[in-house]
């Protein structure tokens, strides 16, 4: 007999279930055939270990099969009933007095099996093999659909057709408004909104009832209370569930709050507005710079042709070694008014330059008296060349408002060149400015011009609509005065009539309304 070998101590990693430690009497192939069995079966609920085998008839195979196995063989089928923890022997050999006598002599914790009855006993094994794989499949799926439930950030029902919650994660979602405690099996309409009735019964859509009618998901938006009982909007979505029959037995309800999306995509779209807003002021402000060039080109020709004029006379009597009859006070008179032309011409481009200018992002008190005078300098020459004459009346200095420097200086001069505009031949235009006496201050612009009709006033301040010819203009003059306004906290005003003359009044806040002051906006 070889040496026996105590059993390996239970592998604690092994399923739970029924542990049995066998040995085996029979022909040497069919005992190869046992161990290369027992060996392809897998743990599950039925496992077996082959502890020893007691081959009747000598096999080469068998014996190197056991060896690779670390199986113990024994040298006859007596020795089987001194081995430790034995708990069963397989006879294989159908030979009555072996069984017989292993019968006498086992112990009464031991079983003995005989052939018809140990190939009965492999049949059951083998049949615990696929069983035991298909409740580890189900055992994979179950926690794989707890693990999805869990980690879902929306809030999920496993509910029968009678709106009963079998399953759902903790969510605020579906357990329960207001601090409502849901036991499962509760109903689905109370833990996700409080209706002590179904959801069609209060009113609304009910997805799952679609669902169950068309075994498709179903999808509504409901509003429903959160913790605090303030409601949102949430959207549903219901997805069938089905038996091996094809029946609907349960349905998942998946319920999203839309409202943190849809803050989102709105804080997104203001903030796409805001950028277009900044694009389209330094557009119209590169147009408006351009028409200023042109006009400045024209305002600085005269004195810089004054000037030109009297450094020739000067130089004429310099060459020509003679005075002028007035004497030194000619050259004296020459160049004080070359001079002051030099000093007006320095003066217009240094407005232009200030207009063109960017600064920075930052709000501060801005001197309106100077920006106005500043910016009627800047369109002098167009106001002569069009006839129209200009009238300002402001306040006494200080008269300020808060805000963006540049872009209040752009409304502004948005709303001179639509006046001037208005009046092609000639009129009047009058700037003026004011308090309200409620911490605000206003600036009016108003024409003898064209007028506005009552159908086109009511639509004036939407992006891209324009009343002037094709090429003239794309609509964004008065709709980024109005953006612009608005976001100073001020409104526009405007009065109109049609063939009579426009007024625009803007009002804009005296001080800032918070403590830094920052704001927005290109300046």
């Amino acid at each position: 007999m070889v040496s026996y070998q105590p059993a390996m101590p239970e592998d604690p990693y092994l399923p739970h279930g029924l542990l049995l430690r066998v040995g085996v009497v029979g022909p040497g192939v069919r005992c190869l055939s046992v161990m290369r069995m027992l060996h392809a079966i897998k743990p599950s609920r039925l496992r077996l270990k082959l502890l020893a085998v007691a081959p009747t008839t000598r096999s080469v195979a068998c014996s190197k099969f056991a060896g690779e196995m670390d199986i113990e063989i024994c040298d006859h089928y007596r020795d089987l009933l001194t081995l430790e923890n034995l708990d069963l022997i397989l006879e294989l050999t159908g030979d009555p007095e072996i069984i017989s006598e292993l019968m006498r002599n086992k112990s009464p914790s031991v079983g003995v099996l005989d052939r018809q009855a140990a190939m009965l006993f492999f049949d059951v094994a083998r049949l615990y093999q696929p069983l035991a794989e298909r409740e580890s499949e189900i055992s994979l799926a179950t926690s794989f659909a707890s693990a999805m439930l869990e980690a879902s950030p929306d809030g999920v029902m496993i509910i029968d057709p009678n709106y009963r919650i079998i399953k759902r994660n903790r969510s605020v979602l579906v357990n329960g408004v207001r601090g409502m405690a849901i036991p499962e099996g509760g109903p689905c309409y109370l833990a996700a909104h409080g209706f002590v009735v179904p959801c069609q019964a209060a009113g609304q859509v009910c997805p799952m009832n679609e669902t169950i009618r068309t075994g498709r998901p179903a999808r509504a938006v409901h509003e429903i209370p959160n913790a605090k009982g303030e409601p949102i909007v949430c959207h549903m979505t219901t997805y069938p569930l089905f038996n091996s029959l094809g029946e609907i037995v349960q349905v998942v309800e998946v319920i999203r709050d839309l409202s943190v999306d849809f803050k989102m995509r709105i804080d997104q779209r203001a903030q796409a507005i805001k950028d277009d807003l900044t694009r389209f002021i330094q557009e119209d402000r590169l147009a408006s710079l351009g028409r200023l060039v042109a006009s400045v080109c024209h305002e600085i020709n005269n004195p810089i042709s004054s000037i030109v004029t009297f450094n020739k006379l000067m130089l004429n009597y310099i060459r020509e070694n003679r005075m002028p009859p007035q004497g030194l006070s000619a050259f004296d008179r020459y160049l004080d008014l070359s001079v002051r032309e030099a000093m007006r011409c320095g003066n217009i481009v240094k407005n232009l330059l200030t207009f063109a200018r960017q600064k920075n992002i930052k709000a501060r008190q801005i001197d309106l008296v100077e920006m106005i005078r500043t910016t009627m300098v800047l369109i002098n020459h167009q106001l002569e060349s069009t006839g129209v004459q200009s009238e300002v009346v402001l306040p006494d200095p200080p008269f300020c408002s808060w805000g963006d420097y540049a872009q209040i200086q752009q409304c502004l001069m948005n709303l001179l060149f639509n006046a001037i505009e208005a009046m092609p031949d000639g009129g009047r235009l009058a700037v003026s400015g004011g308090r309200d006496g409620r911490g605000n201050v206003w600036i009016k612009v108003a024409d003898t011009g064209c007028g506005i009709t009552s159908e086109d006033l009511a639509r004036i301040f939407e992006p891209f609509y324009s009343t002037k010819e094709e090429g003239q203009g794309v609509g964004l003059g008065l709709s980024m005065v109005y953006g612009i306004v608005r976001e100073h906290n001020g409104k526009v005003n405007v009065k109109s009539q049609h063939g009579v003359g426009t007024e625009f009044e803007i009002v804009l806040p005296e001080k800032s309304d918070s403590a830094d002051g920052d704001k927005g906006g290109p300046q």
